[in-house]
C-alpha cells in the first residue's frame, strides 16, 4: 500500500482518538465528539453539504436526499474541512465543485477528500479486511472485492474502488496489482 498523506494520518489520528477498533466507522458520533451538532435537511440544487462555525458553535448539514452513503462521505467530508481549514467560518460543498485559478478550492477538497476516504476505510481496516475477504475466497474478482469491502464499511463501490485503487491494491482497470 501507499504511504500516508498528512491528511490521512490526521484522519487515522481521529478514528484513535474516538476509540474506533473496526469498520463501519460512527462518522456521526466522531462529528458530535468535535462539538458539531449534524442536521440532515433536503437541499436544494447540487449542495452535498455545509460547514458552518462560529466561536462556541459548529453546525454540519448534510443532504438528506442523497443515498446514505453519499451522506456518509460528505459528513467525513465536512469533519475533514472542520480538522483541516481551521480559518474558514463556511464551506458549502456541492457535487460537482468549481476549481478557483489561485488553486486554494482544488487543494483544500483533494485534501478533505483524503481525509474523508481515511476516516471511512482507514488504511488499517482496510488490509484486514481485505485478508479477511481473500481467505474466504482466495479467487475473489476485483468487482466481488469492491462490493464486499464497500458493504463492510458502508461506503459506496464507487467510494470504495478509489480507495483500493488510491492504496494501490487495484490497478486503475480494476485488476488486482501483483506483488
Amino acid at each position: 500500500m501507499t504511504n500516508p498523506s498528512p491528511p490521512e494520518i490526521q484522519a487515522a489520528d481521529l478514528i484513535a482518538e474516538a476509540g474506533v477498533v473496526r469498520p463501519p466507522v460512527p462518522v456521526q458520533k466522531i462529528a458530535e465528539m468535535l462539538g458539531a451538532k449534524v442536521a440532515y435537511e433536503a437541499f436544494e440544487g447540487d449542495v452535498s453539504g455545509m460547514l458552518y462555525r462560529e466561536p462556541g458553535r459548529t453546525l454540519i448539514g448534510v443532504n438528506s436526499t442523497h443515498p446514505a452513503t453519499r451522506q456518509r462521505f460528505t459528513l467525513a467530508h465536512e469533519i475533514a474541512h472542520l480538522r483541516l481549514h481551521e480559518g474558514q467560518p463556511v464551506f458549502i460543498d456541492r457535487l460537482v465543485r468549481v476549481n478557483w485559478r489561485d488553486g486554494t478550492s482544488a487543494r483544500e477538497e483533494i485534501q478533505a477528500n483524503t481525509f474523508a476516504a481515511e476516516l471511512l476505510m482507514p488504511r488499517r481496516f482496510m488490509s484486514e479486511e481485505i485478508e479477511r475477504v481473500v481467505a474466504r475466497s482466495p479467487k475473489v474478482a476485483p468487482e466481488e472485492l469492491v462490493g464486499a469491502l464497500a458493504g463492510t464499511f458502508h461506503v459506496s463501490e464507487e467510494a470504495m474502488r478509489y480507495r483500493l485503487i488510491n492504496l494501490g491494491v487495484l490497478g486503475p482497470y480494476s485488476e488486482p496489482r501483483e506483488g
